[in-house]
């Protein structure tokens, strides 16, 4: 088969390769191979890339964790239903690729009527945002504040947090993406090139406290955040992307962490806050019914028009480079994506 294998860490120009390797084995009980129709490109994957991802397979790789496509084998017979279906499907890697491997308890069918990159939106982006906004106590008028606000996970939540009626604070490198954020139920975009985000946000709410924050960035931000939230508040922590202009090693590691700091437990008590951390690799590998749950709720969301996913950014096998710098550089909104077959 045909697959986009990462062959080196580094840049986007020159770290890919297509080649022909075999195709992936049913190992355990609930595989199910998968003939690719469509995947998805994420964050994870630039940290990848870069060899900052710990969890990422040995080089040479197949990066990828979210494919649309149709089963056709299953290892255990109980499981031969799915012969034939279009599915959405995550992965754990594999899925640069025209065939993946998946677990059948992590996967969900999908009617024709969606949209390959649609449906790649709902995999990653829409199940992070979900399960996200389900580690809060948000109300109808809480403040929430949302880094990255224009890509896939900010999309995502924006639409979400709308749904319960919270103000909604949105972040952003550009200004050009200010009518995006507004057009996407942004009640309150910031461009974070013009003026530090935290005075901004202080300066137009200076009586009230954010109650939901939902980072992406690590970083310096961390210690802003804290300093925004209010009492009985949640800051909920899905990456660290402040990590990708570092370099590998002990130091940007130990960087790191000094820029992010240190908090007491004591704090945390005495204002009933909480600091949540969501990886959605580590919930498939654990508990990949939770996301197939995930899956099944938004697209009851979707074919109720409750959300509205973008997938606006399709590329080809031979586009991965254009694609990875293009979301590295925070050139897109919403989902990015690679069609194999319409």
């Amino acid at each position: 088969m045909k697959a986009i294998q990462l062959i080196k860490y580094g840049s986007s120009k020159d770290s890919f390769e297509i080649n022909e390797i075999p195709v992936p084995n049913l190992i355990n009980k609930d595989d199910v191979l998968i003939k690719v129709h469509a995947f998805g490109i994420n964050f994870a994957d630039i940290m990848a890339r870069k060899g900052l991802y710990r969890a990422s397979p040995p080089l040479p790789a197949v990066l990828g964790y979210e494919v649309v496509g149709i089963v056709e084998k299953a290892k255990d017979p109980k499981n031969n239903h799915l012969i034939g279906k279009r599915v959405l499907a995550l992965t754990r890697f594999g899925g640069y690729a025209q065939y993946a491997v998946t677990t059948a308890l992590g996967l969900i069918e999908i009617p024709k009527s969606v949209k390959n990159g649609i449906a790649l939106a709902l995999a990653t982006q829409y199940c992070t945002a979900l399960l996200a906004v389900q580690k809060t106590d948000l109300e109808k008028n809480d403040l929430v504040l949302i880094h990255s606000a224009s890509g896939g996970v900010g999309t995502a939540l924006a639409q979400l947090l709308k749904q319960k009626g919270c103000k909604i604070i949105g972040l952003t490198r550009s200004e050009s993406k200010i009518t995006y954020l507004k057009g996407n139920g942004v009640d309150f975009p910031i461009d974070t090139t013009k003026k530090d985000y935290g005075l901004q946000i202080q300066e137009a709410f200076p009586n009230q406290k954010v109650k939901g924050i939902f980072n992406s960035v690590g970083g310096k931000t961390f210690k802003k955040d804290m300093q925004l939230l209010d009492n009985i508040g949640t800051l909920v922590f899905f990456g660290i992307s402040d990590r990708t202009n570092q370099k590998k090693g002990l130091f940007p590691t130990l960087l790191q962490m000094f820029k992010i700091g240190k908090i007491h437990p004591a704090m945390l008590i005495l204002k009933s806050q909480t600091i949540a951390g969501l990886n959605l690799l580590e919930i498939a590998d654990k508990n990949p019914q939770q996301l197939q749950k995930a899956l099944k709720e938004l697209i009851n969301l979707l074919e109720n028009k409750i959300i509205n996913p973008v997938a606006a950014n399709e590329f080809s096998f031979e586009q991965i480079s254009k694609a990875h710098f293009g979301m590295e550089n925070a050139q897109f909104t919403g989902k990015t994506y690679v069609n194999i077959l319409d």
